[in-house]
């Protein structure tokens, strides 16, 4: 007779169980709450292109000036004029650093446009104080 009565009340126990461990009857009380998706903001990636293209474009000029550069060293070699010796050397110089800087300056522009394009997050607020009833005082978003 215990058996009896202990099975009709555990049977009576689970048959409830599912409503009770959901909330159910918490959760049919009040509808959900829609929750509005921002609408992404397209941003211009015009700076980005312009890097890009200055930069291939600094980086294609370096080379032409290179040569330049090497020229003007053969020429310096080859000077038997003591007099003109130095200033095909500071042409030389001149030439060799100006390719230089052109290949670094080319390089520094294509590594900032792929930081423009790709890296950088839209400026958008990471901390904002919003005073209202349905909202935190303070949000912080990572």
């Amino acid at each position: 007779m215990r058996r009896w009565t202990a099975a009709l009340l555990l049977a009576g126990a689970v048959s409830g169980a599912p409503q009770w461990a959901v909330c159910a009857f918490a959760q049919a009380a009040v509808p959900f709450q829609e929750v509005p998706r921002a609408q992404p903001v397209h941003a211009s990636h015009l700076a980005a292109y312009a890097c890009a293209v200055a930069g291939v474009g600094l980086i294609a000029a370096s080379f032409p000036l290179s040569d330049v550069s090497d020229r003007r060293y053969a020429d310096y070699l080859a000077e038997v004029n003591p007099a003109a010796i130095d200033s095909r050397w500071r042409a030389s110089v001149r030439a060799d650093r100006i390719a230089s800087g052109s290949l670094l300056a080319g390089e520094t522009l294509l590594a900032a446009s792929i930081y423009l394009r790709f890296i950088r997050r839209p400026h958008d607020a990471r901390v904002s104080l919003e005073v209202s009833p349905a909202r935190c005082a303070v949000s912080c978003r990572f």
